[in-house]
């Protein structure tokens, strides 16, 4: 198999307008990779097959047939080089992104597919034309290809590298109660929650950190949710990642981090402590 890794994601900043003519909401996001890898390894086969390995939970929610963004991302890509017929593909997917909660893990699996299947197919495109490609699978995919800090815009395919805002330790709430994105982009909708776009300066100004446009309409969907991120576990409010259920604390320290987390277990909760990563999409 040849293999490459993509990071997860957390919003330090995600602000949505209002539902657009074609669909789409228009977007200001800050993205920041975390040091959680999403691995697809690919090779040829004699049908589209996917394999997942993980002891995350929800795995249930992750499609195993040609529904899966791993798939979607070969025949765009198969597109994309003009490829009619493309070589049906095994992928293995070994994850540490957290399953439906708004961390960009399926994006991230895609991501590495589209660089693992560069290579197997011998395309030569570059990382500009790989994020082209991820645009048309998903908002996040191209994000999940550049990696680091990047500020979005558009849908979020629109990207520029951002110098980092942050470099202390994260710490994420794993919930266990997924979240679709498409619900709780409709209950956005319903609530009315459109905002007019701005784009703070991210190193000078106080107050945008955390600050997410759905967190409202994932409340509303998920009531506890909410009761959750009030609880004091020891690193300041909890924070929600994308259209959640994750919720993330930014702690001032390691020390710190080691403290929240294992107040988060004793909580019942799963607890994961990552950190800000500069890495995209690669061959490993």
């Amino acid at each position: 198999m040849i293999w490459a890794t993509a990071q997860g994601k957390i919003n330090l900043y995600f602000q949505v307008g209002d539902l657009q003519p074609d669909g789409y909401h228009p977007v200001v996001s800050l993205y920041q990779a975390l040091d959680l890898q999403e691995r697809v390894g690919v090779e040829p086969g004699d049908v589209w097959e996917v394999r997942v390995v993980s002891e995350l939970p929800n795995l249930q929610e992750i499609p195993l047939d040609e529904s899966n963004l791993v798939v979607k991302a070969a025949k765009a890509l198969a597109k994309f080089a003009g490829i009619e017929d493309p070589q049906p593909m095994r992928f293995e997917i070994q994850k540490q992104v957290p399953v439906a909660g708004g961390m960009a893990g399926g994006s991230a699996d895609a991501a590495a597919a589209l660089v693992a299947l560069n290579e197997a197919w011998s395309l030569g495109l570059s990382q500009v034309e790989l994020m082209k490609v991820g645009g048309t699978i998903g908002a996040d995919v191209p994000f999940a290809i550049l990696g680091g800090t990047a500020l979005g815009s558009d849908t979020g395919i629109e990207l520029a590298a951002h110098p980092a805002v942050v470099s202390q330790p994260i710490v994420l709430l794993i919930n266990n109660k997924p979240l679709s994105t498409k619900s709780v982009f409709q209950e956005f909708d319903r609530l009315d929650l459109g905002e007019d776009l701005q784009i703070p300066n991210f190193e000078t100004d106080t107050g945008w950190l955390g600050k997410n446009s759905l967190t409202e309409a994932a409340f509303s969907l998920l009531p506890e949710l909410a009761e959750l991120a009030l609880k004091d576990f020891g690193c300041g409010p909890g924070l929600l990642s994308g259209s959640g259920p994750t919720l993330w604390y930014l702690a001032a320290d390691d020390k710190e981090a080691e403290v929240c987390s294992e107040n988060i277990l004793a909580a019942g909760f799963q607890a994961v402590i990552a950190h800000p990563s500069s890495a995209g999409s690669r061959l490993i």
